[in-house]
């Protein structure tokens, strides 16, 4: 065979190859997150390509639990892989609200840039079981510009918002908006509990330790308004400790991941 004819083999080979690489499945894509998250994030069904695709977002956390954050589609640039890494742009829409950000992942763990996600308030009950009992009402909001997570450590910060937040307890609804600023410092991270407003003022500070997951917070609720009306609400949370104020302190383990 001529040289000529070889090259145009090669040729026609590259692109047939980088046409299989294009075109793989959705189902790739599904696989890789499954094999990552340990079976703890799936995507079901799927349509689409390794590339841009668009499945049902399901996250098992705590792992019995089964939190339905709606249709999600994504895209993953190629070019990224050369670096080492995987780059991911979601947009996600639940009953909740849109979500949406980009998932880098690497061997040393995860960043989620960009993100303004919106999750279902059930989920604070699922990380705090307690929690359940108060029936929580509202949303949950996630911010971050650049925040690198692992196993061992969390770097860089973000903010999470309770909305809307209110009680089965309290007629008084809602009792206001919470903020938490999130400050990763390696092993640990520094936690802010503010209350931006509302009837009811939280405020309070704590600290997550990434090694071993344990959390501990300490606060305050007091009242600024409409106390009457949110009493049964104000009764569980604890003693009266002075013009209707009550302590809040929370000591649990929360992995970072599986």
């Amino acid at each position: 065979m001529k040289k000529s004819g070889w090259l145009y083999l090669a040729f026609g080979a590259v692109l047939y190859f980088v046409f299989l690489v294009t075109e793989l499945p959705a189902s790739w894509f599904s696989w890789g997150l499954n094999r990552y998250t340990h079976d703890s994030v799936r995507l079901d069904p799927l349509s689409g390509s390794l590339w841009h695709g668009q499945g049902r977002l399901v996250v098992n956390y705590p792992s019995s639990i089964p939190n339905d954050f709606g249709l999600t589609e994504w895209r993953i640039n190629p070019l990224w892989l050369l670096t080492g890494q995987i780059r991911t742009t979601l947009n996600t829409e639940s009953s909740a609200g849109k979500s949406s950000g980009t998932l880098v992942v690497s061997r040393s763990g995860f960043t989620l840039k960009d993100t303004d996600a919106v999750f279902p308030v059930t989920l604070i009950s699922q990380l705090y079981p307690a929690a359940g009992m108060i029936g929580p009402t509202g949303k949950i909001r996630l911010r971050t510009v650049d925040l690198v997570l692992n196993p061992q450590a969390l770097r860089g910060n973000a903010t999470l918002e309770w909305l809307d937040a209110g009680s089965t307890l309290s007629t008084v609804r809602p009792l206001g908006d919470y903020q938490i600023d999130i400050a990763g410092m390696g092993k640990t991270a520094n936690l802010k509990l503010t209350t931006p407003h509302g009837a009811l003022a939280l405020a309070g500070q704590g600290q997550w330790q990434l090694a071993t997951g344990q959390l501990q917070f300490n606060g305050t609720a007091t009242p600024r308004e409409q106390a009457a009306e949110m009493k049964p609400f104000l009764e569980w949370l604890g003693a009266d400790q002075g013009d209707g104020r009550r302590a809040l302190s929370l000591n649990i383990t929360l992995a970072a991941t599986h």
